[in-house]
Order: C-alpha cells, then structure tokens, then sequence
C-alpha cells in the first residue's frame, strides 16, 4: 500500500501512520543519494518526426532526454547545469518538495532561474513513489525538448500489483518551429481569437528501462506495466490496445484498484500505469492505438496525422492485426478508488475559480481567472512570503497579477474551477494530489450539495471539460508557494495561472532556501526579499499591473485593442492559415 505522505494526506488514522512508520523503519537501510548530472544545451537537427529536422534543447548533447530512476527513500540529486543562452529551471511533475519548497523548479515562483554558465543542484528526499516526469519550467522550453520521464519504484514492503516487466510509453506533440516563433503569432494582436497553435506531429517514444525502443517486446503469459506520460505541450490521446484489455493500477503517482479499461484518455502532463496479460501464442503482433484529440484544434496542418501506434511484438515474424480495442468506451478516471483510502472531508475554506480567455487592454488574448491574468512578479514568489513576516499573509504584496490566494495551515481547501471557455484544460496542482469530488460537462452549481464520498480518486492534474466544471479538495499541510494552472504552454504563457501561498508564517519557520538560489537571483538583476516590487509593505511601485480587461473608455490601449480586434476579424482566419500552412 502506498503510504500517505505530508503533503498529500487528506486524513489520517492510526493504521496508515503505522504502516508509514513500518515502511520508513524498513527502508531506511536501504536508502540511497542517486545523482544525476544534467547539462542543458541545444541539440541542432534534430528529426523527430521524419518531417523536418529543427534545433532542440537536449540533455548532455542529446535527445531524447534520459529517464531518471530512484526508489522510495532515496534522495534525488540532479545537477543541472545551463549551457542555453537564456535562463532555465528544472520541475519535477508531481513531487511534493515538502519543506524543500525552494527546489520545486518553477522559475519567477521558487527561484529566478538559472543564469547561462550557471549550476542548479536540486535536491529531492523521495517519500512517494509511481510515474512522474521532469520538464523545464521556462517559458516554452519543454516544448523544445526539455522533458523526460521520472520513475520512482516503491520499496519492496509495498503490497502492489504483480508484473514480470515494464515499458514506458511517451507521448509529444511536436513542432517544427521553436517556441517563441509559434509564440509570436499565438500571442500576437493580430490573434486576438486566441487561435493555439497545433502540433506538427504527434509523436511516440518506448523506453524499456533507460534505453529507447522501437517497439514493446512481450513473452506470452507474462504480465507487463506500461507507465504512460504525455508530456505534450497542448494535445491529449487516448489510447487502447488491439486484441487486449488494460488494467489501470495507477494515476499520477496514485496507485489504484485495478480496474478493466478498453481505452485511457490522458490529458497534458497526466499520467497512467496499466497491467497487460500476453496472449499464450506469438502468432500475430498487435498495435498500441493512440489517437490525438483534436477537438481543440482548429485546422489540421499537413504533417499532422491524429493516429499514431506502437508495436507489441510476441514474434518478429508474426504478421500485425489491424484489430482495435474491444470496446469504444473510453474510462472514466473519477470512478477509479486509490488503493489508500480518504473519505471526503467538508472543506475549511473555498475559492472559486473561473476560467475564460479574451482579449485584455494591450490588444492580445489572455488567459485568466476571475478576469485576472498572470505576470510574473519581479521578486520570486516563495522569497517575498519568507521576507516579509507578518505582511506575507496579505495577497495583496504578492501583486494584482499573481492570483494569489494565501491559505491557512492544515486546512481542508476546496478549489471550485469553472471552465468558462470552449476547450478542455489539464489543470496542475504544484506541490499536492488532490481528491476530485465533483466533475461535470456544466458550469458547478454551488445550491447542490457534493455528497460525501468514501474513497474518491486523488491526482495531481485534473481534465476539466469545456464550459464544464470540477471541484478539487486537499489539505493545506505542505507550506510552500504552489502554482496552479493550465498545463496547456500556450495557455499558460498567456496567463492562466494562479499562485497558493500555503501557511507563510509556518513557511518562514521551516524553509531555508541555500544561499546559492540568492546569488542566480542577483546574476539575472532580480530582488530576493520584499513584495512583488522587492520593497516593503504595500509599495508596489514597479510591479506588473496589468494588462486589465478592456473598459467602456476608449483611451489609448483601449483604442489599439479595438482596432486589433476588427482587423482581427478580417485577418483572424489568416492566422488559422499560416497554422495549418506551417
């Protein structure tokens, strides 16, 4: 059974401490500092998808990226060292970072970034286990490349799931130009539909162990766990395997009971462990189906073919079936029961959240909640709530554009999201899993009472469909600074984003960043201490104000934002061409 850390526990109870102590008492022998040293560079030609080759940013002059691997009570230690041009960041998807909130990797947020020439070492006890993923944490730099798989593997007391061999299964979206190309059009005034970009290609990449693989190579009547991450910047799949059926066993680092499905969906930055039995004979092969959701695209380009497989081979001589899935039923994830049960809880407190993205007064489509859009403050979010003392419980030296919501300790927190656009999006919680106890296809209506549950699913990323809704509960025990928002990049980059302060004061006890994040601060010209504006108290003289939504007064940027917006709507579906064209 997995063991409820402090950062992900909703409730507790005798047993499950126990069983945490027998576990920590067991594996403490056994751990181990596992090292990885990481050097950030570009990688020219790359091909990827057979379509065109383009400059990538890889690890250690190559990509795709490695896989790092430890186990439970180890400590993870990656060195990351930033031969770019420009300033990087390393997240770790999933991990909880507790009291070690400095190393959660999210530039502008935890630290300034680390400069060219410079090394960041992150530094991570590892008291969960299960299927994560590492990726930069700048601007659009996964895109580009920066991402690759983290597997944690569980100590060897934990009564799981059974298997004879694993695979890791990786899904892209994939673009031939750099992101800050495609950004320029996506987030230009002569976009103001706020049209995304799709992918070039989709692409699928098999790692067995640390090795990539061209197929998946399965011995009859074995038993195989595909751990399946999509680390697309903007499409998600779904995916079902011909002539068998999959077993879910895990989600986002959840293990669950076993439940049959015929196909996943598996939005950005989710994850999926499945059992698959072998068949008894090696007479025919069999395709992994996987298909790109394209609902959210608004042209298809050329190059782009929404079906993609992979390859199960029982023989290299055995013909492949065109055999799909058995059924068109795609999972359902809320009805999937973590394996660690934690009944529902009332909530303490509760903030909406609304969703929507328009054009704001500089003329250009942004993401926002509650009509606000995200912009970086000029002092790290996580240095201002340790700097400012008593001050740091107030949202308001944190800046209009952070969104932030400062949180009490241990307490049980509901987040009501309202999806008020026409697309689905993959929201993450930094920092936590999060239980979803209510999830529909309209906006939440909060004179309807959410029934309590007995064991709903917990995750960290949550799909919520368009012009739909879900409520996310979790407990505020982990004091840190937490994103949470969109993982779609671009609609990240336009701001949909918001920032949880989680219990400042009990922060300002328990986290010490090391000096050295201090030093990159000040290499790229950024403030370590005060409010948004790296003064004191509420003088936020230089901060980001703004961009605000468009008013009835017609001043200057209102003017251009108007104007933007007719030739908008004689130039929008030129944008739509120039996508598809590219």
């Amino acid at each position: 059974m997995h063991p409820p850390s402090s950062s992900s526990s909703l409730s507790s109870s005798s047993s499950s401490a126990c069983l945490l102590l027998l576990l920590l008492l067991i594996s403490t022998a056994s751990a181990a500092l596992v090292r990885y040293d990481l050097d950030i560079s570009y990688v020219q030609n790359v091909n990827a998808d057979g379509h065109a080759s383009r400059r990538v940013i890889g690890v250690n002059g190559k990509w795709p990226p490695p896989k790092l691997i430890a186990n439970y009570n180890d400590t993870l230690v990656v060195n990351v060292h930033n031969s770019l041009d420009v300033p990087t960041a390393l997240h770790s998807h999933g991990m909880f970072f507790n009291k070690t909130n400095y190393f959660d990797g999210a530039a502008g947020v935890t630290q300034c970034g680390i400069p060219p020439g410079s090394t960041f070492t992150y530094e991570i006890p590892l008291q969960q286990w299960g299927t994560y993923w590492y990726h930069a944490h700048v601007r659009g730099q996964y895109l580009d490349g920066f991402r690759g798989a983290l597997i944690i593997n569980p100590p060897p007391t934990a009564q799981l799931a059974k298997y004879d061999h694993e695979y890791t299964l990786i899904l892209h979206d994939w673009y031939h130009d750099e992101f800050d190309t495609v950004m320029k059009d996506y987030g230009g005034i002569f976009n103001v539909r706020g049209v995304e970009p799709p992918p070039n290609s989709g692409i699928v990449l098999i790692m067995n162990g640390t090795d990539y693989v061209p197929k998946m190579t399965f011995i009859p009547n074995k038993t195989y766990r595909i751990r399946v991450i999509n680390m697309a910047g903007f499409a998600m799949f779904t995916m079902g395997i011909g002539g068998h059926d999959m077993d879910v066993i895990e989600v986002d680092g959840v293990d669950t009971e076993p439940k049959t499905a015929s196909n996943i969906e598996i939005g950005v930055a989710q994850r999926y462990s499945v059992l698959v039995k072998a068949k008894n004979t090696t007479d025919t092969n069999y395709k992994v189906a996987i298909k790109m959701d394209d609902s959210m695209f608004a042209v298809i380009p050329p190059t782009l073919s929404l079906d993609l497989t992979a390859l199960i081979e029982y023989s290299p001589t055995a013909p492949t079936a065109d055999t799909a899935p058995s059924s068109t039923d795609v999972l359902d994830d809320t009805t999937l029961a973590p394996l660690v049960k934690q009944a529902s809880v009332a909530p303490d407190v509760s903030h909406d959240l609304n969703v929507f993205l328009g054009v704001l007064d500089d003329g250009i489509n942004h993401g926002m909640f509650n009509n606000n859009t995200y912009v970086p403050p000029l002092t790290p979010t996580l240095l201002s709530a340790l700097t400012t003392g008593q001050d740091a419980t107030n949202p308001a030296i944190y800046g209009k554009q952070t969104n932030a919501i400062v949180l009490e300790h241990n307490k049980m927190v509901q987040l009501v999201v309202n999806n008020d656009d026409g697309g689905s999006h993959p929201f993450h919680l930094h920092g936590h899993r999060f239980q979803i106890v209510y999830r529909n296809e309209t906006r939440y209506d909060p004179t309807q009472p959410i029934p309590d549950q007995p064991n709903p699913i917990r995750r960290d990323t949550v799909q919520i469909p368009a012009f739909g809704s879900a409520v996310i509960r979790f407990r505020s025990d982990n004091p840190g600074v937490w994103l949470f928002h969109c993982h779609i990049q671009w609609h990240m980059e336009v701001g949909l984003v918001a920032t949880l302060i989680e219990a400042p004061l009990e922060m300002q006890k328990t986290i010490s960043p090391p000096p050295f994040i201090g030093s990159q601060c000040a290499a790229l010209g950024k403030p370590t201490s005060g409010n948004a504006a790296g003064k004191q108290g509420l003088d936020l003289a230089g901060a980001p104000d703004g961009p605000h939504n468009l008013s009835g007064k017609f001043e200057a940027k209102g003017i251009v934002a108007l104007v933007g917006t007719i030739v908008s709507a004689v130039l929008g579906m030129g944008v739509v061409v120039w996508f598809a064209k590219e």
